[in-house]
């Protein structure tokens, strides 16, 4: 790979486009297994920690991509305008190896429940995504409308298990 500003955004564009796939793995699979029970299903649940994992090793390379624009860019990226970029990037990164450290603790102890802290930073990391892919639509919808709709679909999933799971707690209840 080269070493230059056209080289470094690709690899950027790239790692972040397939940490999203493994995060949208993590978001939805205890939803898929609800909705869906299979041996696949199943597996992913009980393997969802190994996506998150994925996730914080493939946004750890993303991390290495903006390391490397920053030395290609340093007026750019140290300037007012970065900064307000790197802040809540830096913060989100936090996030990502809280989540991964937590999947560490998760296959040491595979009964260990996810603790809202979790669920809280899947929501969050899923809206920046999101967000992301959403706004890019409007320079490439070919390439961003798929991943926006696969993030939208991973929420719809999670959100119809939810539904699905209280409507079965509640005809049994009765």
């Amino acid at each position: 790979m080269n070493f230059d500003v056209p080289s470094v955004m690709l690899w950027l564009r790239v790692t972040a486009r397939i940490s999203a796939v493994f995060l949208a793995g993590a978001f939805t699979s205890p939803a898929l297994w609800l909705l869906w029970p299979s041996a696949f299903t199943q597996w992913m649940a009980a393997t969802r920690h190994r996506f998150t994992l994925f996730f914080a090793l493939s946004h750890t390379f993303h991390l290495a991509g903006v390391a490397a624009l920053a030395s290609l860019m340093p007026v750019q990226f140290f300037s007012k305008k970065g900064l307000l970029v790197q802040i809540p990037g830096g913060l989100g990164y936090v996030l990502i190896y809280y989540l991964a450290w937590m999947a560490f603790q998760r296959r040491r102890d595979p009964e260990l429940r996810d603790t809202k802290m979790q669920t809280t930073g899947l929501y969050i990391l899923w809206v920046v995504f999101t967000l992301a892919f959403t706004a890019g639509m409007w320079r490439n919808a070919l390439i961003y409308a798929p991943l926006a709709t696969m993030m939208l679909l991973a929420l719809a999933v999670r959100i119809f298990a939810r539904f699905t799971a209280a409507a079965r707690q509640s005809s049994a209840a009765a």
